[in-house]
């Protein structure tokens, strides 16, 4: 889905299978991509992943929009020096991977797991030289299947080892997913400087608001975090995913809506 003007920004929300069954309707009509994130739990990958799928197939049987995933993350480190522990990684990614195919998505948004509490001064290198490990491997298996990996921060203080980390690959199928949410917790910076220094290797936003002290995932504008400028930046992308993630009723839907409304990013 585009939006008029000159924006060409493909708007999107995060959903739950719980959600878009209370009105289907509402969230096909409205946006041109979900996000799907179910498989963030264990218990999907594990035991329900076929209902939920069918389900799926069932109520987007008539959409025309594009479907992304987002990746389990819980206690997944695929920059673990353990093999294990990337092994780990690699199963549940891998699960999601096949579910997302079945789905017809092509974005799967992954965590960075880069933790900024390690004061070893190694550590950022071997958090590169890992992650690198694990991605040589798995990137493979989801440029075969069509799907887009987009490295998401989340208690990442800055962006210097993700952009590292894309150029060791530089493919159209590793990019970067902002967390506006995130970034305000974790990081001075603001969500332009993020903006400007992904650059070229920003593909997706989750956008989401908070007080700065808890990730609260508020609709925009019902926090402190000032989006307006950061707005203004994006609108130029032509590439780029807009994914609301302040998910849980019609309400926070609407807000997210009313808002890109009033700064001149309306959906068609």
């Amino acid at each position: 889905m585009k939006v008029k003007g000159e924006c060409k920004i493909n708007l999107g929300t995060a959903i739950f299978l719980q959600l878009l069954e209370e009105n289907p309707l509402f969230y096909t009509s409205r946006y041109g991509l979900l996000e799907i994130q179910d498989f963030v739990m264990p218990s999907n990958l594990d035991k329900n992943h076929s209902f939920i799928i069918n389900k799926y197939q069932d109520l987007l049987k008539d959409y025309r929009g594009i479907l992304s995933l987002h990746a389990p993350f819980k206690e997944l480190f695929p920059s673990s020096w353990d093999i294990l522990v990337q092994d780990l990684a690699r199963k549940r990614f891998s699960q999601a991977l096949k579910y997302g195919k079945e789905l017809g998505c092509t974005t799967m948004v992954v965590h960075s797991c880069f933790n900024p509490l390690i004061k070893d001064g190694s550590y950022r290198d071997a958090w590169l030289e890992n992650s690198k490990t694990f991605w040589d491997n798995f990137l493979d298996c989801c440029v075969k299947e069509g799907i887009k990996v987009v490295i998401e921060n989340v208690w990442d203080k800055d962006w210097a080892h993700i952009i590292k980390l894309l150029d060791e690959f530089s493919s159209p199928f590793f990019k970067a997913c902002l967390d506006t949410g995130h970034a305000r917790l974790s990081s001075r910076h603001s969500l332009e400087e993020w903006g400007s220094m992904l650059g070229k290797n920003l593909a997706h936003v989750h956008i989401h608001d908070n007080h700065g002290f808890t990730d609260e995932h508020l609709p925009v504008g019902e926090g402190t975090i000032v989006f307006d400028t950061f707005l203004r930046l994006i609108n130029d992308n032509s590439s780029l995913t807009l994914v609301n993630e302040a998910y849980g009723s019609i309400r926070e839907e609407e807000i997210f809506l009313n808002y890109l409304k009033k700064n001149n990013l309306t959906v068609y």
